[in-house]
């Protein structure tokens, strides 16, 4: 298959994830208008699960840019990492800001310590899961995931610096994931947690890494990801064993979740790969149009479509929402498209 179509085909499920996460927030965030069927909102029950692939896209992409660019120090790839993920989170802490002191409650919500663990990549959502810093910004909790992103990022250079270039290394970095979940497990800790789910970001790197190796996926090469990946899954069961309660959405059932999400994920991408990624084009391609604008989409969305309260000046709730989704695509479209650029331009 052609290199640039195989990306195309990338970029789709990347719009594809962030459309649906946007969809999912909007389903469940706004549960007391009931615009919605209840029997149609299982269909945008996977929130979890799209961010999920967004870590597995995102491992896959990073490997292929230090593959193209290997004598890249750890400096320039700060950098290049900085600047693709920092504007827009400022611009998505600044909206946020704007909303809440638009609806009233900046005062009673704004937290100065919320604000710097966020601008040092430490938020996690806590309500679901223990051993957490602090939450996202002013509850913009699509910015849960971005602490992961980012520390992955600076963890992936020294394993990659570090590691043997073999088949082998993934069961290093097994290893590194499995000891920081028992750790978690005993002690819960944010950093623990996004070091027990670097393993499955790095299924993503190892993929890649087939991709440029062999060309071509076979079950062969992909068995270490799925070895490890079932590993962690069963790990992922012990705290399940003395837990008063198991939530869908909740550790520790949320971890098992997370981790069979990423091999269910795999597999089917293999299978569908075998076969030629039948009809992929005619079902997600259109979806491709969305990823130049996908980064910011997914950290704005919460913010302007479930915290932005316009009801006392629009009443009609279909109006409202249509006002809405202009604003967010048109400051994703001048974010991504416009500002960012200039970014790459100004910060060398």
């Amino acid at each position: 298959m052609n290199k640039q179509l195989y990306f195309q085909k990338l970029d789709a499920l990347r719009g594809i994830a962030s459309l649906y996460v946007l969809l999912h927030n909007l389903v469940y965030g706004l549960v007391g208008l009931n615009l919605i069927s209840p029997k149609f909102k299982i269909f945008f029950a996977a929130g979890q699960e799209a961010v999920i692939l967004f870590f597995l896209l995102s491992g896959f992409v990073i490997y292929i840019s230090f593959y193209k660019n290997p004598h890249i120090n750890f400096k320039g790839f700060f950098i290049k990492r900085f600047k693709r993920i920092y504007f827009i989170l400022l611009i998505s802490l600044i909206i946020s800001i704007f909303i809440s002191a638009f609806n009233g409650n900046l005062a009673q919500r704004f937290s100065e310590r919320e604000l710097i663990g966020n601008l040092l990549f430490l938020q996690d959502f806590g309500r679901v899961k223990p051993g957490n810093l602090v939450d996202p910004f002013l509850g913009n909790l699509p910015l849960w995931s971005l602490s992961y992103e980012w520390w992955f990022y600076m963890m992936f250079f020294i394993a990659y610096t570090v590691l043997p270039k073999n088949k082998n290394r993934i069961y290093l970095v097994l290893t590194l994931s499995a000891i920081s979940y028992v750790i978690f497990m005993i002690h819960p800790n944010h950093l623990c947690l996004i070091s027990a789910y670097f393993i499955l970001w790095w299924s993503g790197v190892e993929a890649a890494t087939i991709f440029t190796t062999y060309k071509r996926f076979t079950y062969n090469h992909l068995q270490p990801i799925f070895i490890s990946l079932i590993l962690m899954s069963l790990l992922a069961t012990l705290p399940l064993q003395g837990a008063e309660e198991l939530r869908f959405g909740y550790y520790p059932f949320l971890v098992l979740r997370h981790f069979l999400a990423a091999l269910l994920l795999m597999f089917l991408g293999w299978i569908w790969y075998i076969n030629k990624l039948f009809m992929f084009d005619k079902l997600l391609g259109v979806f491709a149009k969305i990823s130049p604008i996908s980064y910011a989409l997914y950290i704005f969305h919460y913010p302007i479509l479930v915290q932005w309260h316009l009801r006392p000046y629009i009443p009609n709730y279909w109006l409202e929402y249509s006002l809405k989704f202009v604003v967010l695509i048109g400051l994703a479209y001048l974010t991504e498209i416009k500002l960012q650029s200039r970014i790459y331009r100004w910060i060398k």
